[in-house]
């Protein structure tokens, strides 16, 4: 006992001297302010686990439940693969979010940002979590990934034309490079700053901004590959030269929208006072507010194109998912997605007030989350029941088409953020809350929105 309490006077003298060298309150850096009891959040943490281990064996055994054989039997292991991969592209998409947000504030040199990014940090660092949910797309991609069939190679021209990059073996030299350049980058970032913690070196923070330099150039590189690779070729007969960019918006916007619930969790504990406040939380929501436009602007700016353009190739996607002047069965989801993703949520969150209270930006990062898993459900799904295209003349109409929503798209989809957001958790309660001596942290301190 009385280890432990030195121990925790010799931490709580190394806050008061870091406080004292960097011009912080040393109030605001006590230990009780920084760091979270051992065994905090059991258990929310517990809780999330067990929906999300719930919810990945629900999706695993849902081909066993629909019953049937032959076509019907394949038709529902692809159901559930699809739902599963909209559960792991959208947890893939909030670590990669938090990545690049590290890389950004890191890059800028945000003094703003210190007290906010170590929570992006440890998003970051559980990249190892997406190797896992990768798993299944590696052993069971056939069932989604039409172009993993060798013999629709013999068949279909184009697929011949894309056949060197179109692969299995290729594939999957692709996705160990994605990982090993996320891996390396977030574990890389993420050591400097525990480093940090200890020395109060300076210099770790130059190390970082030079790592997040070259770092954004191949995490930009492989990140925009990913998506085409995860998403775009699920149908390999689509063109676009956005879809990267697109991608991209939807996990910088899925990951702020964590990064606010998880540090309004942090305040409503009592913890960060002073240092995370209504600020930082407007910083939040304006930052929130901006990838929520820009995904707006990417996603009409490629519907605008491709409907200027009026090519088949490209047409027939969008009129799948219930884009084009012809409605179907996917009609709805894509008005959710216009309504929910920007036209209802933008005049609500461009108030200055809605982004600095903690209950409101708790309440729009909870809702753009939805929206954006609503998003790629939208583009994964409509390919298990995909529509019959009748084509007179070289125009593409649709004649059939089939929602086929069930429970295991609530659950494929649900399980893997469920296990990130425990794991989460269980990350913030091992390492202190904020850098304690970045230099840039009085800046974090006593930040304010002038505009």
């Amino acid at each position: 006992m009385s280890q432990l309490t030195s121990h925790m006077s010799d931490s709580q003298s190394g806050d008061h001297a870091a406080a004292h060298a960097h011009g912080v309150d040393p109030a605001l850096l006590r230990h009780e302010n920084t760091h979270l009891p051992a065994g905090w959040g059991k258990g929310l943490m517990g809780l999330l686990g067990v929906a999300g281990v719930a919810c990945l064996g629900l999706t695993a055994a849902y081909p066993f439940v629909a019953g049937g054989e032959g076509e019907k039997a394949a038709k529902a292991a692809k159901h559930a693969m699809a739902s599963y991969h909209v559960g792991f592209i959208t947890a893939l998409g909030i670590m990669l979010g938090a990545l690049a947000f590290v890389l950004i504030m890191h890059l800028v040199k945000a003094g703003w940002s210190v007290t906010i990014r170590r929570q992006a940090e440890n998003l970051a660092s559980l990249m190892p979590l997406g190797v896992i949910f990768a798993l299944p797309i590696v052993f069971f991609g056939g069932k989604l990934f039409k172009w993993f069939d060798p013999a629709l190679a013999k068949t279909d021209t184009l697929l011949q034309a894309k056949s060197a990059f179109l692969n299995p073996t290729a594939f999957y030299a692709r996705l160990v490079v994605y990982f090993v350049v996320w891996c390396y980058l977030a574990f890389r970032l993420r050591g400097y700053s525990l480093t940090q913690d200890k020395t109060g070196e300076k210099s770790l923070s130059n190390k970082a901004s030079w790592t997040s330099a070259w770092g954004i150039l191949a995490f930009a590189l492989v990140t925009a590959f990913a998506g085409v690779d995860l998403l775009k070729t699920l149908d390999f007969h689509w063109f676009s030269t956005m879809f990267g960019v697109y991608f991209f918006a939807g996990c910088m916007l899925s990951a702020i929208a964590v990064l606010a619930l998880l540090m309004v969790l942090i305040r409503s504990s009592g913890k960060l006072e002073g240092l995370f406040t209504q600020e930082h939380s407007h910083d939040l929501g304006k930052l929130m507010l901006a990838f929520m436009v820009f995904w707006a602007y990417v996603a009409f700016s490629q519907y605008f194109l491709i409907w200027y353009a009026n090519i088949p190739e490209e047409t027939a996607w969008v009129l799948q998912r219930g884009g084009g002047s012809l409605t179907n069965a996917w009609t709805p989801v894509f008005w959710i997605l216009c309504i929910g993703h920007f036209l209802a949520p933008f005049p609500l969150l461009i108030i200055r007030k809605s982004k600095q209270s903690f209950t409101l930006i708790s309440l729009f990062a909870v809702w753009l989350l939805v929206m954006q898993i609503v998003d790629f459900f939208w583009i994964v799904r409509p390919m298990v029941y995909p529509d019959k295209y009748i084509a007179p003349n070289d125009v593409v109409t649709i004649s059939e088409t089939t929602l086929g929503l069930t429970w295991v798209d609530f659950t494929g989809a649900l399980g893997p953020v469920f296990i990130l957001l425990a794991a989460a958790i269980w990350k913030m309660s091992r390492v202190p809350l904020i850098p304690l001596k970045d230099p840039r942290l009085p800046e974090a301190a006593t930040h304010k929105n002038y505009v």
